[in-house]
């Protein structure tokens, strides 16, 4: 299986969390409020069965890739991972609408990136992108989408809101 290096930032992750998050792309449909999410993890101890993906309470699971849904939002892996061992998995979320679409995570990502697709007839006015209390104006590119990136991004909440 392959593995990869401890991760790069100067705060060390594997003291506290079983997974370390090396990518998380997660593109967003507004406003029907579908997100398709890829995250390529890290084990960082053996026996890693699970990662939490942080997506908010009652969204509804419409696809898995390389991991299935347990209780409580949690994704369980295909096989248990070693230390050091990465996978790749994708889900598929629905849920309802809201103004917003956020990303919580428990452990550090390398990179994440949160893009928001607008559909042509439902163009927002404005977006802002946030983490914790950081907001931040995002411009359309495209005229119908905005995104972030954040590297080494910390645990937390991370997300776009827009308004119409």
């Amino acid at each position: 299986m392959p593995t990869i290096p401890a991760p790069r930032s100067t705060r060390d992750p594997l003291l506290t969390t079983d997974t370390f998050i090396v990518s998380l792309h997660t593109v967003v449909h507004a406003p029907r409020q579908t997100a398709r999410t890829r995250a390529v993890l890290r084990a960082c101890r053996d026996d890693v069965d699970r990662f939490w993906p942080g997506v908010e309470t009652g969204a509804r699971f419409l696809d898995t890739r390389n991991c299935r849904v347990g209780g409580d939002g949690v994704l369980l892996l295909d096989h248990p991972l070693a230390n050091g061992e990465t996978c790749i998995v994708e889900y598929e979320v629905s849920r309802g609408l809201a103004d917003r679409w956020e990303q919580v995570l428990v452990s550090p990502a390398w990179d994440l990136v949160l893009q928001v697709r607008f559909h042509p007839a439902a163009v927002p006015a404005r977006c802002w992108g946030y983490r914790g209390a950081v907001v931040s104006a995002l411009p359309l590119t495209g005229g119908e989408s905005v995104h972030t990136v954040t590297l080494d991004a910390q645990p937390g909440v991370h997300g776009i809101r827009w308004e119409w």
